[in-house]
């Protein structure tokens, strides 16, 4: 149903003037969007963005089309509304989901989660594939480089193949003639000498933002079996974990470029927690599963009344208030 935008709903809009925000040069009405995984495949950007959010990131986009991990590969812990998951980037590859975008024409902010297929010899070139058969069609491409679901022989998290990454990416971006704003999704497991590491690379390397987090693959303590399960944990027991590694994100950068918070936010409280840790803008997605699209616009008013009521005339005077309180 999603594809056809067929959505048992009337479009939500989300316009309090206290919610606008920044990423960069790109202007959102509020800080609220969806992560990649959810439109992996480009058909129901139209439906999402009746939601309320006002940008979308889509993917995330290999070079070629992808099955993923055998099932099951999605496991629901609904006593603790969180999801673990081992898709595997499974996707309709860059080519088909290039012609998806060129197609689209509306309203809204359009993220590219950009990343390389399963066992492949040479992922930096596979990111630059994606980039050139998709990436002018984005606002923003997200290097996916976080992902705990997928097998490759490279870690890209190192400091010479970071490097060697971003380089080789504004360079691919010069010969395409654009400059999409780059944002490096980060994981909530990196040691604090690895992220300081990563961190500083990118900033060397100019990217543009960052966005925390991606999924976890630590694991509460608990007597559920399905925690036992592989992949990526996302809900509430990633909110404090992912609310960390954002927070000293924007303790090393001093703020100085945007971060998008996303990891276990189910709430107006949650999303306003984020910001003060350091968050310009947010993203949702095990929460929607459990609540459904009205939490949306339910954040965004909470969000806004919550604003109003310390005093703050717009996100930018809350964003990183309070960081130094996860710093410890």
């Amino acid at each position: 149903m999603t594809e056809w935008g067929l959505f048992p709903f009337n479009t939500t809009q989300i316009n309090h003037q206290n919610l606008e925000t920044k990423l960069g040069n790109i202007t959102l009405a509020n800080p609220l969007g969806i992560p990649s995984g959810l439109d992996k495949n480009a058909i129901s950007i139209k439906g999402l963005f009746k939601t309320g959010i006002s940008f979308l990131e889509l993917g995330t986009v290999t070079p070629f089309p992808q099955e993923g991990n055998e099932k099951p590969r999605l496991f629901r812990i609904a006593s603790s509304h969180e999801l673990i998951n081992r898709m595997g980037l499974n996707n309709h590859g860059a080519e088909a989901i290039g012609r998806k975008l060129k197609q689209w024409s509306g309203n809204g902010i359009i993220g590219l989660s950009v990343g390389y297929n399963n066992n492949s010899n040479d992922p930096i070139q596979d990111f630059l594939n994606v980039i050139a058969e998709c990436g002018n069609y984005a606002d923003y491409l997200a290097l996916n480089i976080s992902c705990p679901n997928i097998n490759m022989d490279l870690d890209l998290s190192t400091p010479e193949n970071l490097s060697t990454l971003l380089q080789k990416i504004s360079w691919k971006q010069k010969d395409l003639g654009f400059d999409k704003p780059l944002y490096l999704k980060l994981s909530p497991d990196y040691e604090p000498t690895q992220l300081n590491e990563i961190i500083s690379v990118s900033l060397d390397e100019g990217v543009n933002g960052f966005i925390a987090t991606n999924s976890t693959i630590s694991r509460p303590f608990s007597n559920n079996p399905i925690y036992q399960e592989r992949g990526g944990l996302t809900g509430p027991y990633l909110f404090e974990i992912s609310t960390k590694t954002l927070a000293r994100v924007y303790a090393q950068t001093q703020g100085s470029i945007p971060i998008i918070g996303v990891g276990g936010i189910s709430s107006a409280e949650d999303a306003y927690i984020k910001i003060k840790a350091g968050a310009s803008a947010l993203q949702l997605y095990t929460a929607l599963c459990y609540q459904g699209t009205g939490l949306i616009k339910e954040i965004g008013n909470g969000l806004s009344h919550l604003l109003e009521k310390d005093g703050y005339s717009n996100i930018a005077e809350a964003v990183g208030i309070e960081h130094q309180n996860w710093l410890t």
